[in-house]
């Protein structure tokens, strides 16, 4: 059943509340998980390779879970979807707060929240957008990707850690879920729903589908068959490990070096702030230069970022890598639905965006384990960092090199 039609383009707003959604998921669990890994660590009696475990398994939920929210998003609201996910994200944050062990942490934190993650984050969050815009795709994919809650998490987490400890911020955050629940009642799936048009879309063509189902999108078996989806997810997956790895080690690495607690939150912070930039930047160049150009530029640029950073010593030099990698680890996801999204339009794309993080799983799942495994039989993180860097190195080489002037499937 459509709900009455709005007076007023309603597109906007959902971007402001795919926004929210998007940043309470991603926000909460990844900015704070850098933070807590030591703290939580110590008192579980786990390694650094265990503890690294938190958010690998998100992310491998995530990635399990994409095919089903495609199906799921393409048969309920949005906003059902999402409200599941805010609940299970807040139980299961509670639980963690509460846990004696570590696999009781990792049950919570990672397993319950991480199901939560991935039906409030970034696929429900995303498709929203994308189902309210043809026109200006990449404007609002990089509105919606604008990271601002792991800006603001790592330094408020540290601070609730240092003066109540890791549990009450668990418990701060478990808390934050809860709020957000009213809120998301007000997400309309689609423009179709209350009598609206896609901004950019074609009137008349728009106005035959207000009264008719929507589009079904292709099975999954065409996105696996295609060449070029293997090749631009692949290369995507290289990109969006180092982000994985950074939230997990980077506040670690930093404090090995010397570097405060709060100072080396402080850096992920940075790389938050700049992470908002670039999710904005990148989907503006997006739009002009073509996704798969600005992918390979992104590319570059985190390899020569990530090989400074190896050398960095102190607060000030790491900053200035921190905010090139910032940018472009914003960027990156809004130039690859921007890509999805052109390549296979509105009827498609949680598929194939929810297909993606499951095939990604091979690099999103194993970058941070991995990180830690190098550390806990090296000492350094230094190998882990070049191993980062020659994945960047190889994504810029697929969308600059072997896809340059390949076309996009129609």
């Amino acid at each position: 059943m459509k709900r009455s039609s709005a007076p007023g383009f309603l597109g906007w707003r959902m971007v402001a509340l795919a926004f929210l959604a998007q940043n309470l998921a991603i926000g909460l669990s990844f900015g704070s998980f850098g933070v807590l890994i030591k703290p939580v660590a110590g008192e579980l009696h786990a390694t650094r390779a265990m503890a690294s475990l938190g958010i690998a398994v998100i992310m491998l939920l995530m990635g399990l879970s994409g095919p089903v929210l495609g199906v799921l998003l393409a048969r309920y609201p949005i906003r059902r979807v999402m409200s599941a996910g805010t609940v299970l994200m807040a139980g299961g944050f509670a639980l963690a707060a509460s846990a004696q062990s570590f696999p009781v942490f990792l049950l919570g934190f990672s397993v319950i929240g991480g199901a939560g993650c991935a039906a409030l984050g970034v696929i429900p969050a995303t498709t929203l957008a994308s189902n309210w815009f043809v026109a200006r795709a990449g404007l609002a994919i990089g509105l919606v990707s604008i990271p601002l809650f792991i800006a603001i998490t790592p330094p408020l987490v540290a601070w609730i850690v240092d003066g109540y400890g890791w549990r009450a911020a668990l418990y701060a955050l478990a808390a934050a879920f809860v709020a957000v629940l009213p809120l998301l009642q007000l997400v309309v799936s689609r423009p179709e729903d209350v009598g609206q048009r896609a901004l950019g879309a074609d009137v008349a063509a728009n106005t035959a589908r207000a009264d008719s189902p929507p589009e079904r999108p292709p099975q999954l078996s065409a996105f696996v068959r295609s060449a070029w989806y293997w090749g631009a997810l692949l290369a995507a997956g290289l990109l969006s490990s180092g982000g994985i790895v950074l939230m997990s080690h980077l506040v670690p690495f930093a404090t090995d070096r010397g570097i405060s607690t709060a100072s080396a939150a402080l850096l992920l912070s940075v790389n938050g702030v700049f992470s908002m930039a670039g999710a904005l930047l990148f989907g503006q160049v997006a739009d002009r230069i073509g996704a798969r150009a600005t992918l390979g530029l992104i590319g570059l640029v985190q390899a020569a970022c990530w090989s400074g950073i190896i050398f960095a010593d102190s607060f000030m030099l790491f900053l200035p890598f921190l905010v090139g990698i910032g940018l472009c680890g914003g960027g990156t996801h809004t130039a690859f639905s921007a890509l999805l999204n052109a390549a296979y339009g509105r009827a498609s794309f949680a598929n194939a965006l929810g297909l993606a993080t499951l095939l990604m799983l091979p690099f999103t799942f194993v970058a941070a384990p991995l990180a830690g495994w190098i550390f806990d039989s090296t000492g350094s993180y230094v190998i882990a960092f070049q191993v980062q860097i020659a994945a960047f190195l190889a994504a810029a080489v697929v969308y600059l090199v072997i896809y340059r002037g390949r076309p996009a499937p129609a």
